[in-house]
């Protein structure tokens, strides 16, 4: 399958690799283009890729833009144990290291007439940011249906895919909450703490909070049927936790309802929490200075602040925690 006219068009006339060949190109057809030239629009458009797959992780877990075989290697290589590992990987890379989705020696081939795999293509369709479910419609001209069966066989549910997931997030979710959640150790405490949904310098939408002494950073992966995933690492001890928020159709929420997965301080037990996000009208930038509270459940209100809100409902639930108990045997079912 040879590169379509029409993608090759639109990288040639694409405003980062214009601006990059400006002051370097003086031949106008790529096809003479020598090899430092497409080492220079590889580098391009490589930075690019690699900002798309942090505003939206699908293009590397569904294997669009990387095979399953060459991730793999790359995560052993870079002892990544997760794809989101991998990911935070690329966002730390800094601005003079590149991760080469598409090398200069295979696009000077694409523009000599070469074959293209799909995984390269898909890449300079998410250079273009091209909507996936546009693929298609820029593959027409191009011979051979390789890309188009095996756009088919991604699971059910990929069809949707754009770079909008993250977007979305970032027009109506970023800014400042209060998370709270009732405590694991048994005292009938809730915690309340910031936590801060942000747009970092590289696109990421990264999340930052402090949990019970706790330090905690992380990224939101995304929205996938009407819910809010969020990964988040301790920073003072080996521990993940993951939110999932409900979100629906709901553009601008005051409250979010979720769970989070952990393991209690206590026991070491894995443990899943009831969390209530609220969103704060304004964006303090000192926001993430402010300590964490732990509020028992025998406080009393005067008057329905949002804190006394949050405290009586969750005072008046009785599942706020799951926990969990080690089993290894059918056996052992019977006595617990």
């Amino acid at each position: 399958m040879q590169l379509s006219t029409k993608i090759k068009k639109a990288i040639q006339e694409h405003d980062e690799v214009t601006r990059a060949l400006k002051s370097k190109s003086r031949e106008q057809s790529w096809a003479r283009f020598t090899r430092t030239q497409f080492n220079l629009v590889a580098r391009v458009i490589n930075k690019c890729i690699t900002k798309e797959v942090l505003a939206n992780s699908d293009y590397v877990e569904l294997h669009l833009v990387i095979g399953k075989h060459n991730l793999e290697k790359y995560m052993h290589t870079y002892r990544c144990s997760h794809v989101y590992e991998f990911i935070r990987y690329l966002g730390n890379m800094g601005e003079y290291r590149v991760f080469n989705w598409v090398s200069g020696k295979t696009l000077q081939s694409y523009w000599s007439g070469g074959d293209a795999k799909y995984i390269k293509v898909n890449a300079l369709l998410a250079f273009l940011q091209v909507p996936f479910n546009e693929w298609d419609v820029w593959l027409k001209d191009s011979k051979g249906g390789e890309v188009n069966s095996y756009l088919a066989k991604l699971p059910a549910g990929s069809a949707g895919l754009t770079r909008s997931s993250l977007s979305i997030v970032k027009s109506y979710y970023l800014g400042n909450y209060f998370l709270y959640y009732q405590k694991t150790d048994g005292s009938k405490n809730i915690i309340k703490t910031a936590f801060i949904l942000k747009e970092s310098d590289n696109g990421q939408i990264v999340v930052k909070s402090v949990s019970e002494g706790h330090r905690y950073s992380g990224k939101v992966t995304g929205i996938r049927d009407g819910c809010l995933y969020i990964d988040c690492q301790n920073l003072d001890f080996e521990e993940m936790e993951q939110y999932v928020f409900n979100i629906g159709l709901e553009t601008k929420p005051q409250v979010l309802f979720g769970v989070s997965n952990t393991v209690s301080v206590k026991n070491r037990q894995a443990v899943a929490l009831k969390n209530v996000l609220v969103k704060q009208k304004t964006n303090d930038p000192a926001f993430e200075n402010i300590q964490e509270t732990e509020i028992p459940f025998s406080r009393k209100y005067a008057s329905p602040t949002e804190e006394a809100l949050v405290v009586n409902y969750l005072k008046r639930q009785t599942n706020n925690i799951i926990t969990t108990q080690p089993c290894c045997n059918l056996a052992d079912l019977a006595g617990m």
